[in-house]
């Protein structure tokens, strides 16, 4: 009965959801209560939130960075240290483990960051993040994957952080935040669908926020397997 309810709730904004499973989170595992993270925030505009901590901090500027925990299914905004907001996330079809090659549809772990802005995208908007990691294009040439050229411009683009890095390797690409995601909150938990080839989901209107009101070429962007 509530398989059938999410289905019920999510069917008229996915095309998927007649192909793929239900995610479903307890509320207590998407915001576990432990790292400062709140649902209060899901329903703020981050531009408020962005200018009531400037007002407090009477600072212009801040430092921003994105983290996101991919078992909490969950994405966090940041100036300086304080968590401005949260939102709750679509992973890849392989949501468990670190990205390796290309068509493993898993979300790359780790230290990344914002390569490029896309603002004409099929999925709205796309933050495309620079995957892969020099770390990555090493053991690509070690397994023979890509040759020594892709580490070195994987590299170089790592050194700068104002460009991507090779993307149309072995190793997979174009990863990135993106639009198009859905997710219904239900009575103490969370339901959504893992449906991206190994991307981060939004639900349209939140990467439309995060696109205009945050998001850079350059902001880190860490992504944890919790």
């Amino acid at each position: 009965m509530r398989l059938l309810l999410v289905l019920a709730l999510l069917s008229s904004s996915v095309a998927l959801a007649d192909e793929l499973p239900p995610v479903l989170l307890r509320g207590a595992t998407v915001f576990p209560g432990d790292d400062g993270a709140s649902a209060e925030t899901l329903a703020l505009p981050l531009l408020a939130r962005i200018r009531a901590h400037q007002e407090r901090t009477q600072a212009k500027r801040f430092t921003k960075k994105i983290v996101v925990h991919k078992a909490r299914r969950r994405l966090d905004v940041f100036a300086d240290d304080e968590l401005l907001k949260s939102y709750v996330v679509n992973l890849g079809l392989a949501p468990v483990g670190r990205k390796q090659k290309q068509g493993d549809a898993r979300t790359p772990e780790g230290e990344l960051f914002i390569c490029s802005k896309n603002r004409v995208s099929q999925y709205t908007r796309f933050l495309e993040l620079a995957y892969p990691t020099p770390a990555d294009a090493h053991r690509g040439v070690q397994e023979g994957l890509v040759k020594a050229s892709v580490e070195a411009d994987t590299r170089a683009a790592w050194k700068t952080r104002d460009r991507c890095p090779p993307q149309t390797t072995a190793l997979g690409g174009a990863v990135g935040i993106h639009g198009k995601g859905v997710w219904k909150e239900l009575a103490g938990a969370y339901a959504g669908f893992d449906w991206t080839l190994g991307c981060v989901g939004l639900r349209d209107e939140d990467i439309l926020e995060l696109f205009n009101d945050y998001a850079e070429v350059g902001v880190p962007v860490t992504i944890f397997a919790n």
